[in-house]
C-alpha cells in the first residue's frame, strides 16, 4: 500500500477518531516490527498541521501509530518558513495526498493573543512572534 487515496485516508481520520471518542484505541502500528519497516522509508498518508498544544496530540485523537501521519505542531497553528517547508516537503517528496488543518478549543496561543490586545500589551520574547501572527491585520485607510 503505497499510498492511499484521499479519501481513504480521511476515512482512517474518521474512524480512528471515532475509536478514541468511545474509549476503543487499537494503537496501530507500534510494534517492534514496524519500526524495523519505517526504518529506511516513510510513507504516510495523511499530513496533519495541529497544534502544539499537549492536549491533542493527532496520533492519539486519530488512533493512528508510527509513520502513519506526517505531523506539523505549531502553537496557534501558525505558517511560517519553516512550516511551508515542511508541507511542501511531505506533498512533494513523500507524495502525501491529505492535509488536515487540526484546531482546537482552549487554544493557549489564541488566548495569549486576546489577552495581549485587550490590554494593548506586546508578549514578551520569542511569544511575540506568536502573538504577532495571530492577531488580525487590518489594513489602514489612506484619508
Amino acid at each position: 500500500m503505497l499510498h492511499e487515496s484521499m479519501d481513504a485516508g480521511l476515512q482512517k481520520l474518521i474512524d480512528g477518531n471515532r475509536r478514541f471518542v468511545s474509549g476503543h484505541l487499537t494503537s496501530p502500528h507500534q510494534s517492534i516490527e514496524r519500526r524495523q519497516d519505517i526504518i529506511t522509508r516513510q510513507e504516510p498518508f495523511a499530513i496533519i498541521l495541529g497544534c502544539s498544544d499537549s492536549r491533542v496530540p493527532p496520533e492519539l485523537i486519530f488512533d493512528q501509530g508510527l509513520g502513519d501521519l506526517f505531523v506539523i505542531r505549531v502553537a496557534g497553528n501558525i505558517l511560517d518558513e519553516a512550516v511551508l517547508g515542511s508541507l511542501e516537503y511531505a506533498v512533494t517528496h513523500l507524495r502525501v495526498p491529505l492535509l488536515v488543518v487540526l484546531g482546537h478549543c482552549e487554544c493557549g496561543a489564541v488566548k495569549a493573543t486576546i489577552e495581549a490586545l485587550e490590554l494593548h500589551e506586546h508578549a514578551e520574547g520569542h511569544l511575540g512572534y506568536i502573538v504577532d501572527t495571530i492577531q488580525p491585520h487590518h489594513p489602514t485607510s489612506s484619508g
